[in-house]
């Protein structure tokens, strides 16, 4: 049995896998710790606790941790949309129950599921993207992932699309994941209705359809899409892939966005290339995706 770990930007998932690429049990909570509560430590207690009751009563071989950031040597060494540097969960989790623990980005791990598992599985060359608390991303050309020598490299979500855009995590302003990462589209849509801060997904989906008529939430519905495929047709024009999946909150909002920007995308005149068409596709795994492949990426 193997155990897939998935730290997202505002959420934790773990799950149990089998040889398949099945989820057997997976339990998820949003992060929210404490005012100057210290958030390694909230994220490790959080899963102590939860191996605890499944090592009890598994055999556990491997564990896999897909974390936010740039990883070295198995070290979040720094993670800028959690805010935090140097993190070596891996030697923690080892240390206490002797089990094999790997550890890679999760986008990548994402990107790795929906590779062999979903819906990426029929094209070559292809990207994909986990738009979510920010924008991860990876490519593959030939069947092969892209790796970079210098680091997890193909930061997709902060290529620039506007200069004089809203300021980046990163330091930069205008980044792709400044205008389509699904926290950003949430905050707006919570601040033009006036909801609760922490308003849930599924709460807020529902919501949007009760409201999808509202000039202003249709504004932002409609910039969102705009800005999105503009950073899409960058990408495209680089990489030149046969298919683009969508991952991570965004495929839970895909009722809200998914048509509209198939019929706009199509429409738009920014592809370098326009006798090919990129299929856009969304993400089958959803969020399980980060649990699900860990291990194989580090296998790769």
């Amino acid at each position: 049995m193997k155990i897939g770990i998935d730290i997202g930007g505002s959420h934790i998932g773990i799950g149990q896998v089998d040889i398949n690429g099945k989820i057997i049990n997976k339990k998820e909570i949003d992060l929210e710790p404490e005012k100057d509560q210290d958030l390694k430590k909230y994220i490790t207690q959080y899963i102590i606790n939860e191996l605890e009751h499944i090592i009890q009563s598994s055999d556990v071989e491997l564990i896999g941790l897909a974390m936010p950031g740039t990883i070295e040597n198995k070290v979040l060494i720094e993670s800028i949309n959690l805010g935090i540097k140097n993190f070596d969960l891996a030697k923690i989790i080892k240390e206490k129950y002797n089990i094999p623990v790997n550890v890679n980005n999760d986008a990548k791990c994402a990107a790795m599921a929906e590779k062999q598992f979903g819906s990426l599985k029929n094209y070559e060359d292809c990207a994909f993207l986990c738009l979510g608390t920010g924008i991860g991303g990876a490519v593959f050309l030939n069947n092969k992932l892209l790796k970079s020598k210098n680091n997890n490299g193909f930061e997709l979500g902060h290529i620039i699309i506007d200069k004089n855009g809203p300021q980046c995590n990163c330091g930069k302003k205008g980044c792709f994941e400044t205008f389509c990462s699904i926290k950003r589209f949430k905050l707006k849509v919570i601040n033009s209705l006036n909801l609760k801060p922490n308003t849930k997904s599924s709460d807020l989906l529902d919501i949007i359809k009760k409201n999808i008529h509202n000039p202003e939430i249709q504004n932002i519905i409609q910039e969102y899409i705009d800005n999105l495929i503009v950073g899409l047709s960058n990408i495209i024009d680089i990489f030149e892939p046969e298919a683009i999946s969508l991952g991570g909150g965004f495929a839970y909002f895909k009722d809200v966005f998914y048509t509209e920007l198939l019929e706009k995308f199509k429409l738009r005149n920014y592809r370098y290339n326009k006798d090919k068409i990129t299929d856009i596709k969304i993400a089958e795994l959803g969020n399980d995706a980060g649990i699900i492949r860990f291990y194989h990426y580090i296998e790769q």
